[in-house]
């Protein structure tokens, strides 16, 4: 048993280590230093799997982070196309890695639970926006959908409302 346990961890060891040199690369073609601090928050959020905030992030961090360094962290990041931020009804801003290519997650749509709080990517692009007047720029589209997540759902009473 304890040789699979140690299969497993080297696996875990290479999975992660290959990761964090994606992670290099792509601090690299857009231009930033790779640090710590920065290679440390592409990690905490790749590891969420879902949109975190910046609360999110800091509790996931091994070793902590002054608030200002995590803050312009994710702003280069954002700044940079390497995370995507969006503001939700609850005006906290949440961070989702985007895919290195730039691929079906650069725009998408969120679901967020008004039970937990919990924000969950959508995989649908969200729609067009609507025409502006002239002299008006677009800069992006956020679509947020409203609900309760499946964890947080109320059990079926066998009754409509």
């Amino acid at each position: 048993m304890p040789a699979r346990k140690s299969s497993r961890t080297s696996r875990d060891a290479q999975a992660l280590e290959a990761r964090r040199e994606a992670h290099r690369q792509q601090l690299a073609d857009a231009g930033l230093r790779v640090t710590a601090a920065r290679l440390a928050v592409l990690e905490a959020v790749e590891s969420a799997q879902a949109a975190v905030s910046h609360a999110d992030i800091e509790a996931a961090l091994a070793e902590p982070l002054d608030r200002v360094t995590l803050y312009r962290t994710l702003d280069s990041c954002v700044e940079a196309g390497l995370l995507t931020k969006s503001v939700g009804s609850d005006r906290v801003s949440r961070f989702a890695l985007l895919s290195p290519n730039g691929g079906d997650h650069a725009e998408h749509a969120h679901f967020h639970c008004d039970d937990c709080g919990r924000v969950y990517c959508l995989p649908s692009r969200p729609p067009r926006p609507p025409a502006v007047p002239d002299g008006f720029a677009v800069e992006g589209v956020d679509l947020h959908v409203h609900g309760h997540c499946a964890a947080c759902q109320p059990a079926p009473s066998g009754r409509h409302r």
